[in-house]
Protein backbone atom coordinates (compact mmCIF):
# COMPACT_ATOMS: atom_id res chain seq x y z
CA UNK A 1 0.00 0.00 0.00
CA UNK A 2 1.13 3.55 -0.67
CA UNK A 3 1.67 6.03 1.79
CA UNK A 4 1.48 9.91 1.33
CA UNK A 5 5.42 10.26 1.65
CA UNK A 6 5.18 7.92 -2.05
CA UNK A 7 3.61 11.06 -3.71
CA UNK A 8 6.23 13.59 -1.88
CA UNK A 9 8.75 15.33 -4.45
CA UNK A 10 12.14 14.04 -3.90
CA UNK A 11 14.42 16.74 -2.90
CA UNK A 12 18.06 16.88 -3.25
CA UNK A 13 18.77 20.32 -1.58
CA UNK A 14 18.31 22.45 1.16
CA UNK A 15 18.04 26.35 1.79
CA UNK A 16 21.25 27.98 1.54
CA UNK A 17 19.89 29.77 4.87
CA UNK A 18 20.37 26.27 6.32
CA UNK A 19 24.24 27.53 6.82
CA UNK A 20 24.13 30.83 6.63
CA UNK A 21 27.65 32.56 8.04
CA UNK A 22 29.25 28.95 7.75
CA UNK A 23 31.87 28.81 5.45
CA UNK A 24 31.90 25.94 2.40
CA UNK A 25 33.40 25.58 -0.89
CA UNK A 26 31.72 25.55 -4.15
CA UNK A 27 32.03 22.89 -6.72
CA UNK A 28 29.19 23.63 -8.76
CA UNK A 29 26.54 26.15 -9.64
CA UNK A 30 23.29 25.39 -11.56
CA UNK A 31 19.70 27.25 -12.28
CA UNK A 32 17.08 25.85 -9.89
CA UNK A 33 14.32 28.59 -10.34
CA UNK A 34 11.33 28.00 -7.77
CA UNK A 35 7.74 28.08 -8.93
CA UNK A 36 5.02 28.89 -6.27
CA UNK A 37 1.38 29.53 -7.69
CA UNK A 38 2.73 29.63 -11.60
CA UNK A 39 4.96 32.65 -10.36
CA UNK A 40 8.56 31.73 -11.00
CA UNK A 41 11.37 32.79 -8.66
CA UNK A 42 15.04 32.62 -10.18
CA UNK A 43 17.01 30.08 -8.45
CA UNK A 44 20.39 28.60 -7.98
CA UNK A 45 21.32 25.29 -6.77
CA UNK A 46 25.07 25.33 -5.56
CA UNK A 47 27.26 21.90 -4.41
CA UNK A 48 29.58 21.97 -1.80
CA UNK A 49 33.15 20.63 -1.12
CA UNK A 50 31.62 20.40 2.22
CA UNK A 51 29.00 18.48 3.86
CA UNK A 52 27.34 19.73 6.81
CA UNK A 53 24.66 17.94 9.36
CA UNK A 54 21.83 19.32 9.16
CA UNK A 55 18.67 17.80 11.10
CA UNK A 56 20.80 14.62 11.13
CA UNK A 57 21.02 14.30 7.60
CA UNK A 58 24.38 14.84 5.69
CA UNK A 59 24.28 17.77 2.84
CA UNK A 60 26.52 19.69 0.01
CA UNK A 61 23.52 20.98 -1.79
CA UNK A 62 21.65 24.30 -0.56
CA UNK A 63 19.29 26.21 -3.31
CA UNK A 64 18.19 30.08 -2.99
CA UNK A 65 16.57 32.21 -4.78
CA UNK A 66 17.94 35.46 -2.67
CA UNK A 67 18.18 37.70 -5.74
CA UNK A 68 21.91 39.34 -4.80
CA UNK A 69 23.46 35.60 -4.77
CA UNK A 70 21.57 34.84 -7.81
CA UNK A 71 22.69 37.79 -9.68
CA UNK A 72 26.04 36.98 -8.18
CA UNK A 73 26.15 32.91 -9.50
CA UNK A 74 24.80 33.89 -12.96
CA UNK A 75 28.03 34.58 -13.97
CA UNK A 76 28.89 32.11 -16.60
CA UNK A 77 32.54 32.65 -16.29
CA UNK A 78 32.63 32.14 -12.69
CA UNK A 79 30.21 29.50 -12.98
CA UNK A 80 33.04 27.87 -15.48
CA UNK A 81 35.94 28.67 -12.51
CA UNK A 82 33.95 27.47 -9.92
CA UNK A 83 33.42 23.66 -12.03
CA UNK A 84 37.03 23.75 -13.38
CA UNK A 85 38.05 24.34 -9.29
CA UNK A 86 39.88 27.86 -10.51
CA UNK A 87 37.66 29.42 -8.10
CA UNK A 88 38.08 27.17 -4.66
CA UNK A 89 38.15 30.21 -1.92
CA UNK A 90 35.76 29.43 0.35
CA UNK A 91 32.70 31.55 0.64
CA UNK A 92 29.70 32.24 3.02
CA UNK A 93 26.12 33.64 2.57
CA UNK A 94 25.97 36.72 5.17
CA UNK A 95 23.52 39.77 5.62
CA UNK A 96 24.88 42.63 4.21
CA UNK A 97 25.60 45.77 6.41
CA UNK A 98 24.26 47.79 3.14
CA UNK A 99 20.61 48.09 2.11
CA UNK A 100 18.76 48.98 -1.05
CA UNK A 101 17.69 51.72 -2.20
CA UNK A 102 13.64 50.95 -0.06
CA UNK A 103 15.93 50.16 2.76
CA UNK A 104 16.14 46.86 3.29
CA UNK A 105 19.34 44.73 4.12
CA UNK A 106 19.74 41.65 1.69
CA UNK A 107 21.80 38.15 1.45
CA UNK A 108 25.22 38.29 -0.41
CA UNK A 109 28.30 35.86 -0.94
CA UNK A 110 31.27 37.20 0.55
CA UNK A 111 35.07 35.67 0.81
CA UNK A 112 35.39 33.50 3.99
Amino acid sequence: MNSLLDYTPKTDSVSLAKIEGKPFTMTKVEDSDYVKNEQVSKGVKITTKEDFDIDGKKWNKFHTVRVVIVKTLENMKLREDILNGEFSKKVKCVLSEKETREGKKYYQLVDA
